[in-house]
């Protein structure tokens, strides 16, 4: 206890360390959002300085009384990383508090915590707070929040970065995350938890046949036409290379012939370096494979006489080691942020993440933030598309905080039986389902090269998961934005959801707006979105330019999702005309819905007005259409109609 009172007492600002809480007290402000922690008795997680070497951190481990018989010993022990402890059996929740907070004032100790649940994920606290200030918070007062914590980097979001935090030696991070997020001062104040993030894939015994879930002819017992139709999508677009994927994964074979051309510099998050390389483990033991084949199944260079092709044959790569399957070598909630921001910087066009939590997990506001900024700021403005997989559970995902999350894809796995693979999880926020594993084959992409990986080759045909889905609807994306690069972000998703094939409709519940639980809006089709990439950029609108009072006007909507509800809106100012492309919805003032409908299946609306009243005699009225389609809105451009 003295070591921790002279070191705040060094820094300008006393952190006394308080009594631990009960355990049923424990929560963090995730934001706006109050996130009960459940405190679990039987493990510890602990941080040491990096200067100390194995040795001396066994040394101690011996110290602490609460281990079970051998742990000191036995433990795993990754340099700089998070060191996993069992406890003694019978340990209660308040006894590991007790124990964490001893064992945070221990001389070379950062962090000390036994395993939170917050909801179903597993968390352990770190040393360090991640904190987004409102930007009107006075620097005074920001100073004063934070008096004797150690700035040590910033959050790189593209607007309003963050600031990372190192707690005082001895402190407890939660108690200040806590008091600073209830100081009225910040976005969000959360300490970044240390993870345990899970890779979605699978694997079986590797054959090499063909790319079924590219184009199906039914060989292998696959079903015909059981794929993405990409073919004829690759008759418009093999993709562009400025059209980039980032994936955050693993580590990635960075010499793989199918894979060297394409990848660009990316970065390791995890290890805090730009070498997003496969790490390998316990002399070869564990290997890195899951990004590898991830890779290909997005963007492995095809049309180049070299194994596989991936969706998008000429799209770049950014690759971002995010994960290790080694399991004790984890991530924390700042690196999550760290990724995203990354990938926007680096000028991500889609972002794939074939990875989750292991169960229900909330998503922390540091990388909700960035899935924000990536969203609405990437692509120079335009917006870049972020996908998650499903999940493997077998069961609802709605839980997931990362799936259910409205600025990102979820997608489902689908066989080559056109049915939901058993193991996909699925629900409401589920977007869109790709081919994987699970039926009679799997996927072929990319492996590491030779002994190492899923095979003993270059490459695996039994891929799978919704690991294998996620970067196929990823794929599709990158074709449709290489056919249409001006797309916006939500124009680019609802030309992927309005441009998929209905599958399994007797099973998949379709409810009246064409959504599934199982399959979101139904397989991804290639070439289907790229045709509607092509020929949709707005929905457009036309007609009756010079009217008169008394009489009838006509408006034609056209390029439109078909089949989707539109609303002809109106507004009128007595002079002038659309100033800077503003639309009637944007001005302000009195808008009025004019009518209502539905579009047909050319995407095509007509509207005749009733006659037109007096009471906009020598007006410009500005009219706008707007359509609804998937859960999307697309506005037109301005229509001006003059009255005499």
């Amino acid at each position: 206890m003295l070591l921790a009172h002279i070191f705040a007492l060094s820094t300008g600002f006393l952190f006394a360390p308080a009594p631990p809480q009960e355990p049923s007290q424990l929560f963090f402000l995730n934001g706006e959002e109050s996130v009960e922690l459940r405190v679990d008795g039987s493990s510890l997680g602990v941080r040491f300085a990096p200067s100390l070497n194995e040795s001396e951190v066994r040394q101690l481990l011996g110290k602490i009384s609460v281990l079970s018989i051998g742990q000191a010993q036995s433990a795993i022990f990754l340099p700089a990383k998070t060191v996993y402890l069992d406890t003694a059996l019978g340990t209660t929740p308040q006894e590991a508090l007790n124990a964490a907070q001893k064992i945070r004032a221990m001389p070379g100790v950062l962090s000390a915590s036994p395993r939170l649940w917050a909801l179903e994920d597993p968390y352990y606290l770190t040393e360090d707070i991640l904190v987004r200030w409102k930007q009107d918070a006075p620097l005074p007062s920001r100073q004063r929040e934070t008096q004797g914590l150690t700035r040590t980097t910033a959050l790189a979001y593209s607007q309003n970065p963050g600031e990372v935090f190192q707690v005082p030696h001895g402190t407890d991070p939660l108690a200040i995350a806590n008091r600073i997020a209830s100081s009225g001062l910040v976005e969000f104040a959360i300490p970044d938890f240390q993870l345990h993030r899970i890779v979605l894939g699978g694997t079986n015994d590797p054959i090499y046949p063909d790319q079924w879930h590219l184009e199906s002819t039914g060989q292998n017992g696959s079903k015909p036409d059981a794929d993405i139709d990409v073919e004829e999508a690759w008759d418009t677009t093999r993709g562009l290379a400025s059209v980039t994927v980032a994936v955050i994964d693993t580590g990635v074979e960075l010499d793989h012939p199918d894979l060297r051309d394409h990848l660009l510099q990316g970065i390791d998050v995890l290890d805090n370096d730009n070498d997003p390389k496969a790490e390998d483990f316990l002399f070869g033991l564990i290997t890195e494979n899951h990004s590898t084949s991830v890779c290909g199944v997005a963007a492995g260079h095809g049309n180049n006489s070299e194994g596989i092709s991936g969706v998008s044959q000429e799209s770049g790569i950014i690759p971002i080691r995010f994960l290790s399957e080694w399991v004790l070598n984890q991530p924390t909630i700042q690196d999550e942020a760290d990724a995203f921001n990354f990938a926007n910087s680096a000028g991500a066009s889609v972002v794939n993440n074939s990875w989750g939590p292991s169960a229900a997990a909330p998503l922390p506001a540091s990388t909700k933030a960035a899935i924000d900024d990536i969203t609405e700021n990437g692509r120079n403005g335009l917006g870049s598309v972020v996908f998650f997989a499903a999940g493997n559970s077998g069961a609802s995902n709605d839980t997931n905080g990362y799936t259910s999350y409205s600025r990102t894809v979820s997608v489902s796995a689908c066989t080559d039986q056109e049915v939901l693979a058993s193991y996909s999880s699925f629900g409401k926020s589920t977007m869109i389902s790709a081919p994987s594993n699970g039926g009679i084959n799997g996927i072929t992409t990319t492996d590491r090269l030779g002994n190492k990986g899923y095979s003993s080759g270059s490459y695996t045909d039994g891929f799978g998961g919704t690991s294998s889905a996620s970067p196929c609807a990823s794929g599709v994306m990158l074709l449709i934005l290489s056919a249409n690069p001006d797309m916006t972000r939500w124009e680019a998703t609802a030309t992927l959801l309005g441009n998929t094939d209905v599958i399994d409709p007797t099973n998949g519940n379709y409810n009246n707006r064409g959504h599934s639980n199982l399959y979101g809006y139904g397989r991804a089709n290639a070439a289907s979105a790229v045709s509607g990439a092509t020929r949709v950029d707005s929905v457009a609108l036309s007609g009756t330019s010079m009217g008169s009072v008394g009489s009838t006007a006509t408006f034609d909507i056209s390029a439109a999702p078909a089949n989707a509800t539109w609303n002809l809106y109106w507004s009128w100012k007595t002079n002038g005309s659309v100033v800077n492309g503003l639309h009637p919805l944007d001005i302000g003032g009195k808008i009025h819905l004019l009518a209502t409908g539905q579009t047909d299946s050319a995407g095509t609306a007509s509207w005749t007005s009733a006659p037109l009243p007096s009471g906009i005699s020598g007006r410009s009225v500005y009219l706008e259409a707007l359509v609804s389609h998937n859960g999307l809105d697309f506005d037109s451009d301005p229509w001006v109609m003059s009255v005499q």
